[in-house]
């Protein structure tokens, strides 16, 4: 019950982080619902990674429910160091692969019964399946509508260290 208290809580709290009026003309409050979001969030993957220990489905399923439980730790955990770096641009980034994690359960009960209606697998390798799909294509999907801007459009990332011209040809020079 505390997994699923967290779950909602997060998922409500979650969602109007995203309003645009919030975060400008309510700091304090998007801070401190930023706040119960976070701790939700740790109290839900904390429970989520014990479940995943007592799971008697599949050591599949078990696995793919405790790396979703890190997932959903590790990109919230992200998000709060980027904000306090007062890096907003990772932070909004990292805030959004958080929601998405956050709603995996939604990804797993719809993925579930659509390949139960198929008859694809036992009840088991649905489970074990979803377990994982979940959460990672979610957010292969996510990552790749963050990418793709930079990719398709030709953007370069800002260069880096010495090793910036590492590989520019020289003029006057050897190539």
């Amino acid at each position: 019950m505390l997994h699923v208290l967290a779950g909602l809580v997060a998922i409500g709290t979650g969602l109007p982080q995203f309003w645009p009026r919030l975060r400008r003309d309510h700091v304090k409050v998007h801070r401190v619902v930023g706040r119960v979001y976070l701790s939700s969030v740790v109290l839900g993957g904390a429970t989520g990674l014990f479940l995943a220990t007592t799971s008697r489905v599949t050591p599949t399923y078990a696995a793919g429910l405790a790396f979703l439980s890190v997932a959903w730790l590790t990109t919230s955990g992200m998000a709060f160091a980027a904000i306090l770096n007062r890096n907003v641009d990772q932070h909004k980034q990292w805030m959004i692969r958080s929601y998405v994690v956050t709603l995996a359960f939604v990804s797993f009960r719809l993925g579930e019964d659509v390949l139960a209606y198929w008859g694809i697998g036992t009840k088991a390798d649905r489970l074990s399946v979803m377990s994982w799909a979940c959460w990672a294509v979610p957010l292969l999907f996510t990552e790749i509508a963050f990418q793709a801007r930079p990719v398709f459009l030709g953007r370069r990332a800002a260069p880096t260290g010495d090793w910036s011209r590492a590989f520019e040809p020289r003029i006057g020079g050897p190539a």
